[in-house]
């Protein structure tokens, strides 16, 4: 079935004064295909080299859009019509058999080799990949701040190939609904009207670009809508193509080709060696890939000698170009999971060798799927045969992650009951690293024995007892609600504990207060609070400090969200000033958060100065202040990526304390405030420790996995089994600041 935009009579008439030809391969156009996946493969293997690279799925963006509408405006030219069904089955026979080649063998890669902890989400993510929405996934995942940190699956890459699969399925169905809709205004009125359409629409996308990128890059990212005018520039070229072609076609057109190649190449490399993970991208620095990628294609069909495409024109360039498709779908997932095959971190050999192997397997796809697929996969059969077989086969994916999903949830079922029990010991988890345990614990940097990862052990968790504030008692945070109220008293329902309006603490209420490195306590804080029968509030804001002063950057890099962490912070004070309770927790990743009151003076004055005049309205109604100093971490070595990928070798990750242990200065300007009712608390002698070998390193080394417990859930935030771990150390620390001693901790059941 087609749909036409032409009358009928024109449309035969056309079919047979045309006759079908094959499109020539634009050399300069696999050029760019060769330069993109070589910036995308550099960027993920040497992210310090070239931290720019991710531009490489622009420059790919805007040559699908060239493509695609020019064949679109070649077919409707050559036979007055578009059959949609066509156009989508040609699209399958050319993209979905490698793809789905390679999310299946990314899926058996990943059970053969990756713990199963982890093949719930890449079971998902499979899915997400092989129908084509995994860009929509990571987009829910980026809105989850706690998320960010989690490791990547071995198809995360399927991003752009959804984003491009969604332009398909969208595009030329706009293009015929307006196409028909203009012929039947006027004859003659169709291309002025895709025109319109395509710098209309292109206009529009760019402008939600700009305001989804200032408000949430990490959507922004993924977003169909917000790169959408990158197709629509390439697409743009389709219909400027032969004007271009005069204007070149005159005296000095070679020289200007030759230039604006220059130009181009020029600025394709000033954004793949300047932007960083930092850019605020999309954005309008997208405009720097896509324009330079736009010139590239609109003056790229011919070349001087001296331009920089006779060079790409190389035939090594050229065959990268050709399995670049291939190349792009296989480098990913070997990043991922060789590691865990390996059993350590890739380094300079490994990362050459991903290279290699993708380079082979991506040439045996090309030649063995990608090619067959194309001309003869159905080649006499009607468009909906491919179509009904992509479906099928997306359904047979969909079926194996879901029995790969159940495995997991089975397997992590036993790991649960194995862990309770384990918990158990004296030697579980910290208390490994009990004053006296050495001798009835032995070595207690030894193997895992309870599982890294999987979403059992994030810190990210509210028990039964937990419920979010309600709209009038909430407090914002980056514009979400971020209060939640607990109640561990008596049985420990799930009623939340009532607001309070005297002046005076408020005995038996714990607030937990922070950032992210605040809330990967709660694994702790909430099982003291089930054994002492406390009503305990959290509020936390990712990236933002509990001080009252401005903060200038995050991570190296200028903070984003200055306004609302300001914003919360006054929140939080006004909220514990007019309710002071009993308790205050207060951490934060004192290494990654840099405030500047413009006085120039050190971190430790400036955060004194900040938190002087709340630590002491609290002093003065009574509330004990609890600052936990932030714990060693260095996400390389003592991360979860090490420990997955060591196995039970976690001698490979460990480091010496003195360089995971990095300044605090909440925890510092709090000790030296000299405030009676502020104390410091340092747990670090519960992660480091001499280690106790022979020809080991000097001074203490923190490692990794602990009393059998990996440490870390991502690369810097505690896991939720370890934050358990702690809560009794915890305990007694809390229970001096607030002059008794507590009860011992409950855990949840």
């Amino acid at each position: 079935m087609s749909t036409s935009i032409v009358s009928a009579r024109t449309a035969r008439r056309r079919d047979r004064a045309r006759s079908r030809t094959s499109t020539p391969v634009r050399t300069d156009i696999q050029a760019l295909r060769a330069i993109a996946v070589g910036l995308v493969l550099l960027n993920h293997l040497w992210p310090w080299h070239v931290p720019g690279g991710y531009i490489g799925v622009d420059i790919f963006f805007v040559i699908s859009g060239f493509l695609i509408t020019s064949h679109l405006l070649r077919e409707h030219d050559r036979r007055g019509t578009i059959s949609l069904p066509r156009f989508y089955a040609r699209r399958a026979k050319r993209l979905l058999p490698a793809a789905l080649l390679v999310a299946l063998a990314s899926l058996a890669a990943a059970i053969l080799w990756v713990p199963a902890e982890r093949w719930e989400r890449i079971a998902r993510e499979v899915f997400a990949a092989s129908a084509y929405f995994e860009n929509w996934v990571l987009t829910l995942t980026s809105v989850d701040y706690s998320a960010q940190s989690e490791a990547a699956t071995p198809v995360q890459h399927y991003w752009s190939l959804s984003v491009e699969e969604q332009f398909y399925l969208v595009w030329p169905a706009l293009i015929l609904l307006v196409g028909w809709l203009a012929e039947r205004r006027a004859r003659g009125a169709v291309r002025p009207a895709l025109i319109a359409l395509t710098v209309g629409l292109g206009l529009v996308s760019f402008a939600f670009c700009l305001w989804l990128t200032g408000a949430d890059s990490a959507v922004a990212y993924f977003h169909t809508f917000v790169r959408g005018w990158e197709f629509l520039a390439g697409g743009a070229l389709a219909f400027a193509g032969a004007r271009i072609e005069r204007l070149l076609a005159r005296p000095g057109g070679s020289a200007v080709r030759g230039v604006a190649q220059w130009i181009g190449l020029l600025a394709l490399a000033f954004a793949a060696l300047r932007f960083t993970a930092e850019t605020p991208f999309p954005g309008a620095w997208a405009l720097v890939p896509v324009g330079a990628t736009a010139l590239l294609i609109a003056t790229g069909s011919e070349a001087p000698a001296w331009s920089p495409l006779r060079w790409l024109s190389w035939r090594p360039v050229q065959y990268v170009g050709d399995i670049s498709y291939s190349l792009y779908l296989w480098h990913w997932p070997l990043i991922v999971i060789l590691p865990f095959a390996l059993h350590r971190e890739l380094g300079t050999t490994a990362r050459i060798g991903v290279i290699a192997i993708s380079l082979v397997l991506a040439a045996a796809t090309k030649h063995l799927v990608e090619d067959p697929g194309r001309s003869r996969l159905f080649a006499s059969a009607r468009p909906r045969v491919p179509l009904l077989a992509a479906l099928a086969s997306a359904l047979l994916i969909g079926a194996a992650a879901l029995g790969v999903t159940a495995s997991a949830s089975a397997l992590q079922q036993r790991a649960a009951d194995r862990e309770r029990a384990f918990a158990a010991s004296e030697c579980f988890g910290a208390g490994a690293l009990a004053p006296d345990a050495r001798q009835r614990c032995g070595d207690p940097f030894g193997p895992a024995k309870v599982p890294p990862g999987g979403d059992r052990n994030t810190p990210w968790f509210s028990p039964q007892e937990c419920v979010l504030a309600p709209p009038d008692r909430q407090i914002l945070a980056d514009g979400k609600p971020s209060l939640v109220e607990c109640d561990f008293s008596g049985s420990a329902g799930s009623r939340p504990a009532e607001p309070k309006s005297e002046s005076k603490s408020t005995s038996g209420e714990v607030w937990l207060v922070g950032d992210s490195h605040a809330e990967h306590w709660k694994g702790a804080v909430y099982d003291l609070a089930r054994g002492n029968d406390w009503r305990v509030r959290t509020t936390m804001h990712g990236g933002c400090p509990l001080v009252d002063a401005p903060l200038a950057t995050f991570k190296g890099a200028p903070a984003k969200k200055t306004a609302s962490c300001a914003a919360w912070n006054t929140e939080v004070g006004d909220r514990l000033r007019a309710a002071p309770p009993s308790l205050l927790i207060v951490s934060l990743w004192g290494a990654a958060e840099v405030v500047d009151d413009g006085t120039g003076r050190p971190q430790t004055e400036q955060y004194a100065d900040g938190v002087r005049s709340l630590f002491d309205d609290l002093a003065r109604s009574g509330t004990e202040i609890a600052v936990i100093r932030d714990i060693p971490n260095d996400g390389a070595r003592l991360g979860i990526d090490c420990v997955t990928a060591n196995g039970n070798r976690p001698e490979g990750c460990t480091a010496p304390m003195r360089e995971a242990l990095k300044p605090d200065p909440l925890a510092e300007a709090a000790a030296g405030l000299g405030l009676p009712n502020t104390r410091v608390v340092d747990l670090t002698p519960r992660f480091c420790a001499p280690s106790g070998r022979e020809g080991g390193t000097p001074g203490p080394i923190c490692s990794g996995v602990i009393g059998g417990v990996p440490v870390f859930y991502d690369r810097d935030h505690l896991s939720r089994s370890y934050a358990k771990s702690l809560a009794e150390p915890l305990g007694r620390e809390l229970g001096r600041a607030l002059g008794r001693p507590l009860l011992p901790p409950k855990p949840e059941q």
